[in-house]
């Protein structure tokens, strides 16, 4: 008898911060099971195990107490061994070799920038079951969701896909992987990938309403992304090719440039009109590892956008991740990096008292980066995750228009626990690059999040704008 998809189910390893940061995160490997007279192994590499497991962990635990300090708040404990003598394995030790374990490389070569195409259904599955992500990219072939009710009374809109084919559960029991082929006839069937219509950002700002609304746009009229490669499976770290256009990028650098200009100016520009929904320049945000020699490594420039200021990334944003609204996205940010400058090692989930406080809205659950220039390979200024590349770090370069997403932790796991394994940082920008580094950047919370910056920003004033865009997006 086949195992039940309900009794396989995440770990959750709940264990207090202490400093350094754990060392990884910890999951227990799967042994092999005896099925119909068939010996399957299920991989160890993945964040699924079964609630035996955990269970039998408890026990143990109970029967032998340790007289160890309790630690942890993410995926983790304290590493035992010597750590390196690199500066950054002072905060952020080694993998554990059994940790090393869950980590699930990607079944084809993410690096090959022409290998974008539609996602698996185990990574749909995977999307949904570890972080919390049931209507990923709905429409798009393979996922769940065919549609969401944006803007509607009853909430319709939620059909199932009833198709047939392997799940995550399938794969994991079979030890093989879904097919990401189509058909050419899908192909040609398929919407185009972004907006056919150039549309001017001054144009939608200018025209939508400024008035606090509940969400009030369809973001089903922007086309499902079609353009994924699978830079890591578990944890997951995906590049979506077909995010933004050149015209998007370019104009979110340029009103970044032109907030800097005006603030250089005498009395910053306050008689300008349009100063008042302009980009703040504020400083870093926050990060695991926010002490004052990781703010000392980082050395670029970051403008918090106002959400009515850049409508196309926030009705994007939510449309690849399947939400019915803005309501839990943190302050938009572009950051630039200038030649030389960088972001040493870090995590984006914020410590575990801050995101349980009371008044907060949760961890950290999702990265997305989009990158506004391009950077050839040589030029540095990569997203590089020190544990991910097998050999060596894993290195997203900096594709204009291309987005990155990852996950600090694992919304799907009660409490969302942090994922020590996406340590990444900022590779620093060769001196002779033809570009500077611009990106965009967004985190998406548990729950609503209240904005702090800039003054008078909101979720809700950003509804006409976001609708004026998805009205274009139709054309």
């Amino acid at each position: 008898m086949p195992i039940s998809r309900f009794l396989l189910v995440p770990p959750l390893i709940q264990v207090a911060l202490t400093k350094p940061w754990p060392s990884h995160a910890f999951v227990s490997p799967v042994p092999s099971r005896t099925t119909n007279s068939k010996s399957i192994t299920v991989p160890p590499q993945t964040l699924l195990t079964l609630h035996a497991s955990k269970s039998a962990a408890a026990k143990k635990k109970k029967k032998n107490k340790s007289s160890s300090k309790k630690v942890g708040g993410g995926f983790g404990s304290p590493t035992t061994r010597k750590q390196a003598k690199s500066k950054d394995a002072v905060v952020y030790p080694d993998l554990e070799p059994q940790v090393v374990q869950t980590l699930v490389p990607s079944p084809q070569d993410g690096a090959d920038e022409e290998s974008g195409g539609v996602l698996s259904e185990e990574m749909y599955d995977r999307l949904e079951e570890i972080y919390g992500l049931e209507k990923f990219n709905f429409g798009g072939e393979g996922a769940i969701y065919k549609s969401i009710g944006i803007g509607s009374d009853d909430g319709g809109g939620k059909e199932e896909d009833e198709s047939g084919g392997s799940s995550l559960f399938d794969d994991i029991l079979s030890g093989g992987g879904a097919s990401q082929s189509s058909s050419p006839l899908d192909d040609l069937l398929s919407p185009p990938s972004s907006p056919s219509a150039s549309i001017s950002l001054n144009e939608i700002v200018k025209s939508s309403t400024t008035q606090p609304t509940k969400s009030s746009f369809d973001l089903n009229s922007i086309p499902p992304f079609q353009k994924f490669r699978v830079l890591h499976t578990d944890p997951m770290v995906l590049a979506i090719d077909d995010f933004l256009t050149t015209e998007e990028c370019d104009e979110y650098i340029q009103i970044s440039l032109d907030s800097e200009k005006k603030e250089q100016q005498p009395g910053g520009g306050e008689d300008d009109p349009t100063t008042a929904k302009q980009p703040m320049l504020l400083g870093q945000s926050q990060t695991v590892g926010k002490d004052s020699r990781s703010k000392a490594q980082r050395t670029s420039t970051t403008w918090f956008h106002h959400y009515e200021g850049v409508p196309a990334l926030m009705a994007k944003a939510s449309r690849l991740l399947g939400l019915e609204g803005i309501e839990r996205w943190e302050e938009p940010q572009t950051v630039r990096y200038r030649r030389s400058e960088r972001f040493t090692w870090h995590l984006d989930a914020l410590s575990p008292e801050e995101a349980t406080s009371a008044t907060g809205a949760g961890q950290r659950v999702a990265t997305l980066l989009a990158y506004l220039t391009d950077l050839p390979a040589g030029e540095g200024g990569a997203t590089m995750f020190r544990d991910l590349g097998g050999d060596g770090p894993l290195k997203v370069r900096p594709k204009k228009g291309s987005a990155l997403l990852f996950f600090p932790a694992a919304g799907g796991i009660p409490n969302a626990p942090f994922d020590i394994r996406t340590l990444h940082c900022g590779e620093a920008v060769a001196e002779d690059a033809a570009n500077e580094k611009w990106i965009a950047q967004l985190w998406l919370r548990q729950s609503e999040y209240k904005p702090t910056a800039p003054a008078g920003n909101e979720h809700g004033n950003a509804s006409g704008a976001i609708g004026k865009y998805c009205d274009l997006a139709k054309v």
